[in-house]
């Protein structure tokens, strides 16, 4: 949802009893928040969005977590162009 007065962006995260326990729950949200932060600088500004983990995510790197987001964030026109993976 676009708002153009809103000076940073606002994301949900959700992540469900079916990932795990408390511990692998917190751990996946931990890695979409560092992620989020990294992408930061490139990230549309002015949008709510929500990230939902899917069944599994607590076996996924961090690499592999962010180059997710980074994909759907491409898909979704959310991330800048002029973004690279480094």
């Amino acid at each position: 949802m676009e708002k153009p007065d809103q000076l940073h962006f606002r994301v949900g995260i959700s992540v469900g009893k079916k990932i795990g326990n408390a511990v692998h729950r917190n751990w996946v949200k931990r890695r979409i928040r560092q992620s989020l932060l990294e992408l930061k600088p490139y990230l549309q500004q002015d949008v709510d969005f929500l990230v939902i983990a899917r069944p599994r995510a607590d076996g996924i790197s961090m690499t592999d977590a962010k180059s997710s987001l980074i994909h759907v964030l491409k898909l979704a026109k959310l991330l800048d162009s002029n973004y690279s993976e480094e």
